[in-house]
């Protein structure tokens, strides 16, 4: 009884320490989501993007998320290319890794879905540990329910 009523109260504080850290982040506000809402048609680079979530990290959610995933889906499926210009963006940066990672989620296009697996098979020098993990991501979204 004893043991039951620690690992409770461990878990309750673990718990609590979870909600107060996510507390500590910042809200979006309805003028930074306005903001980051016509941000979001102007990510057509990878510099950009990383702006971007520098910028509105806060407000990343709903449809301002959907559309930060279309646009990394747009730089992936039609701006392949691009790609080497992330790489440098990533080692100074390296949370710009997950973010661009989270985005390629099951909210896009299978087509564009399929289209970023493809792409990730013909990898520039050098990246192939990022191609394999954009390789990945479009798999696992590809197939979420």
């Amino acid at each position: 009884m004893c043991i039951r009523k620690l690992a409770f109260v461990g878990l309750s504080l673990l718990a609590a320490g979870c909600v107060a850290a996510h507390s500590h982040a910042a809200a979006c506000t309805a003028t930074q989501a306005e903001a980051a809402d016509a941000a979001v048609d102007t990510l057509n680079s990878w510099a950009a993007v990383d702006a971007f979530r520098v910028k509105f990290k806060q407000c990343d959610d709903g449809s301002i998320a959907e559309g930060s995933s279309e646009a990394v889906a747009r730089l992936l499926v039609d701006h392949w290319d691009t790609l080497h210009q992330l790489s440098p963006l990533i080692a100074k940066t390296p949370a710009l890794r997950s973010f661009v990672l989270w985005h390629i989620n099951s909210t896009l296009d299978t087509g564009d879905l399929d289209k970023i697996k493809q792409n990730a098979g013909h990898c520039p020098n050098g990246m192939q540990a990022l191609c394999k993990s954009i390789a990945k991501a479009a798999v696992e979204a590809s197939s979420a329910p």
